[in-house]
């Protein structure tokens, strides 16, 4: 789409169309964008979408309206978590937490178990993580700073290769 967006009724009847094919939550998964948000579209709450929302939202609809000979690119690793936690964390956090959800659960052991060699720490005590994102996360935070940032990057470069295997 160009710098001229549709309408907000065009988009809300589009979302709504889609949530027909798919559940809410399915249309939000395969988007990434919140159901509040979806919800706020359908039901007209909102003025404005934004040009990065649009973005998100437009290839599923153009898909689902036969209006696109676009790939459609395959969502890797789980839907978008929501908790308060997560929302307190730094963005390496974040960044690390995606990354480990990428990995498959072999190479995901191994990095706990590297991580928890190199540095002694505890898991964190996160009621959001899992209890190997814990560990990670134990091991992550007890790293100074600059190990920690080399480790992250050696791990997103190997989840990058996993994504680029998966596509």
């Amino acid at each position: 789409m160009n710098e001229e967006k549709k309408g907000t009724d065009d988009i809300a009847k589009d979302v709504e169309n889609c949530t027909k094919v798919f559940t809410l939550s399915e249309f939000s998964r395969e988007t990434g964008i919140r159901i509040e948000l979806l919800r706020r579209f359908i039901n007209r709450q909102t003025r404005q979408v934004r040009a990065e929302t649009w973005d998100k939202i437009s290839p599923s609809i153009m898909d689902l309206l036969g209006e696109t000979d676009r790939r459609h690119t395959k969502r890797i690793g789980p839907a978008y978590r929501r908790h308060a936690e997560l929302v307190e964390m730094v963005s390496d956090q974040k960044v690390l937490l995606d990354v480990y959800n990428v990995l498959p659960s072999t190479k995901q052991q191994a990095v706990i178990k590297a991580w928890g060699a190199k540095v002694a720490s505890r898991p964190t005590a996160f009621t959001s993580l899992s209890a190997d994102e814990n560990k990670l996360m134990g091991s992550f935070l007890a790293m100074d700073p600059q190990t920690r940032e080399s480790e992250l990057l050696a791990l997103i470069r190997e989840a990058r290769k996993e994504i680029a295997s998966r596509r």
